[in-house]
């Protein structure tokens, strides 16, 4: 059984009796958000958005970090304005004031935000795979770090048509040492500032946790993948390296260097991990039929 932070604490003491959690809408407009900063990655938004949609994603934050083509004209032409906010965020590393930004902004509108970026697919390994199911063991905590599990090249050297999902299949095993980043699901109400991309600080009495309840103090951590796991398309294809190269970082002022593709696919195609494919398969199975997808 775990232990739970802030069980015994006032504040939430005040939150029961009120039966609202304090500075908090006792219902906010969406249970699960996603938040995300993006440049000139347009044409990886449809099956992004698409995927997250289905596994229980109601809205999206999206940061457009000065792309060529503004992302808004691209969830427009999509028809995806009604569940996608755009907001302007030109300049470099912008990651963290976006981050922030959302929190002071939009926190109040969710009760959980996953922070990611458009390489990063959520994984739910529960029998339902419907995401907020699974948040709802978490909501006494600060936030759920989910661990990374890098993909690699499937030695496409140029980018491939169709599904990024379908294409890149192999990743690295899961004690490859990238894998010990994490990113950050968390309730804002609970959340003090955007640390870093990875991570965030929490109001007193509440922290991270990984799927096992077991402690996050910063943006690392063991690997544990059992309930769920993000699947970083980092590498992609090496045309496409080329392009995540020029784009620059976004939080930090390191440029990324082409070796870097080489450090990580050597070892990022040594697993076929299918999951997230064999999710897709089951919610398509039992999508009712006559009912549009």
């Amino acid at each position: 059984m775990p232990v739970t932070p802030a069980m015994f604490s006032i504040k939430n003491l005040i939150s029961t009796l009120k039966g609202a959690n304090v500075g908090q809408p006792a219902e906010p407009e969406y249970y699960l958000a996603v938040c995300c900063i993006v440049k000139n990655e347009n044409d990886y938004l449809r099956e992004w958005l698409e995927y997250h949609r289905k596994i229980g994603v109601e809205h999206f934050f999206i940061y457009d970090n000065g792309s060529e083509i503004p992302v808004e004209e691209t969830v427009n032409t999509l028809g995806f304005n009604s569940f996608a906010t755009v907001i302007e965020m030109p300049g470099k590393r912008k990651q963290v004031k976006a981050y922030q930004h959302c929190i002071d902004r939009f926190g109040k509108r969710a009760r959980w935000i996953a922070f990611i970026d458009m390489d990063e697919f959520i994984v739910p390994k529960t029998d339902d795979v419907h995401l907020p199911k699974l948040l709802e063991k978490y909501e006494n905590y600060g936030g759920l770090g989910v661990s990374w599990l890098i993909f690699g090249s499937n030695n496409h050297q140029r980018k491939p048509a169709g599904s990024q999902l379908e294409n890149f299949t192999k990743r690295a095993e899961v004690d490859f040492l990238p894998n010990r980043h994490i990113k950050s699901i968390v309730q804002p109400q609970h959340v003090r500032a955007a640390d870093m991309a990875h991570c965030f600080y929490y109001k007193q009495g509440f922290f991270c946790v990984n799927e096992h309840f077991m402690p996050i103090p910063h943006a690392t951590a063991d690997p544990s993948v059992d309930f769920i796991q993000l699947n970083h398309y980092y590498c992609r294809s090496f045309q496409e390296y080329h392009q995540k190269v020029a784009r620059g970082n976004a939080d930090t002022k390191r440029k990324r260097k082409l070796e870097e593709f080489h450090n990580h696919d050597r070892d990022a195609n040594a697993v076929v991990d299918t999951t997230i494919l064999d999710i897709l398969k089951r919610l398509e199975n039992s999508q009712p039929r006559g009912v549009a997808k």
